[in-house]
């Protein structure tokens, strides 16, 4: 029995989608996983195997690390580049970034933003809209926000937000930074989403679905990420050498609508037209010739301007919307996949299998797995 350490600050309501894909893992692998808290101090040598943990600047996990470099260890986070060896399984912000972007141009032309703190999924979201010929600019986090009361930190944020050309799509880092956004633009009188709409990341529903406003967020998958770290540090214990690059997971390709971003602004009127008809019916066996002949203009053309518009492809938008329809029947039904793949417009499931090994590398299974209780 391999005995392994998951060593997070469960504070942070993420970590513990990451923690329930390790337990996923180790239910299935006859591993001990063992248990920190916040409550004691790392112990100066543990006799495990394995450490899984979400690195930190905290002077007393480096210690403990450095003191355990001789056992595999997997972070579910980037960090500077230590002097032992270590591997990395995590979220690919990047695309994260891209998706923002990508689904932000659907809404036509309204300003777009970004708030929080993540550098790289900024970079990325920023880097898509300009692509697309579309500036994007940062609403500025206050400073010491851990240390200051919500009062005062909801007065600066609102200030900001009151200057803001509306409407605008504003993409926060993550769901928490989303929920300060948005019951900081409710309190300064704002309409969601007419005048502000608001994106977060990592579909954490007991957050996006506590406000009057339930809050549209990209699903960062971390259930499955906190699998393919356990699985990842098993091969490293089983004598396999450590990745030279981190493991990337990709998130949903699309978003879940929620009320906070169920808009589609007056942007080019065939684009928008082409959009709702994708929404309206990608559960039937639509192709592009359809959506063109729907908003009269030739494949091609329909092709042209919606990359020039919003940066993706008609037959693009509508495979995502379909893998999106596909993965909430997965969750929340118990429907056969041979009945999701016909209901989420896919040809058969032979067809959403390779989809979905192509786009979110996993199967139909494996992610209905992942997205259970």
């Amino acid at each position: 029995m391999k005995n392994v350490l998951p060593v997070f600050e469960l504070y942070m309501s993420a970590m513990y989608q990451l923690l329930r894909g390790v337990a996923d893992y180790s239910s299935k692998h006859d591993w001990h996983l063992g248990i920190t808290s916040t409550r004691f101090k790392l112990p100066r040598r543990w006799p495990g195997d394995g450490i899984l943990t979400h690195l930190t600047p905290s002077t007393q996990l480096m210690k403990f690390l450095h003191a355990h470099a001789d056992i595999p260890i997997v972070s579910f986070n980037q960090a500077e580049q230590m002097n032992f060896p270590f591997a990395v399984v995590c979220a690919d912000s990047e695309e994260i970034g891209r998706v923002a972007a990508r689904y932000f141009l659907t809404l036509g032309d309204v300003h777009c933003c970004y708030y929080g703190g993540h550098p790289v999924r900024q970079a990325a979201f920023a880097d898509e809209m300009a692509r697309n010929n579309r500036q994007t600019r940062a609403i500025v986090t206050p400073r010491n926000i851990l240390n200051q009361p919500w009062d005062k930190i909801s007065h600066k944020l609102g200030a900001q937000l009151k200057k803001l050309p509306l409407p605008c799509a504003v993409f926060c880092t993550n769901d928490t930074s989303a929920l300060e956004l948005l019951e900081t633009a409710l309190a300064a009188g704002l309409r969601v989403p007419e005048d502000i709409a608001i994106l977060g990341v990592d579909n954490e529903t007991l957050i996006c679905n506590s406000s009057s406003v339930p809050i549209s967020s990209i699903d960062s998958r971390l259930r499955e990420i906190g699998y393919e770290g356990a699985a990842l540090l098993d091969r490293l214990m089983a004598g396999e050498p450590f990745p030279s690059a981190p493991v990337l997971v990709p998130p949903m390709p699309v978003p879940v609508i929620r009320k906070s971003t169920d808009i589609l602004a007056a942007g080019n009127p065939v684009v928008t037209k082409a959009v709702e008809f994708i929404r309206k019916n990608h559960t039937s066996s639509i192709s592009v010739s359809d959506i063109a002949m729907n908003v009269c203009i030739s494949d091609s053309g329909l092709r042209k301007l919606m990359n020039r518009k919003i940066g993706t492809s008609p037959r693009q938008l509508l495979q995502d919307t379909r893998i999106a329809t596909a993965c909430k029947l997965l969750r929340e039904t118990d429907f056969k996949i041979e009945s999701i793949a016909v209901q989420a417009g896919f040809s058969d499931a032979h067809r959403l299998h390779e989809v979905f090994r192509l786009v979110l590398k996993t199967t139909p299974l494996r992610f209905r797995l992942e997205s259970r209780n």
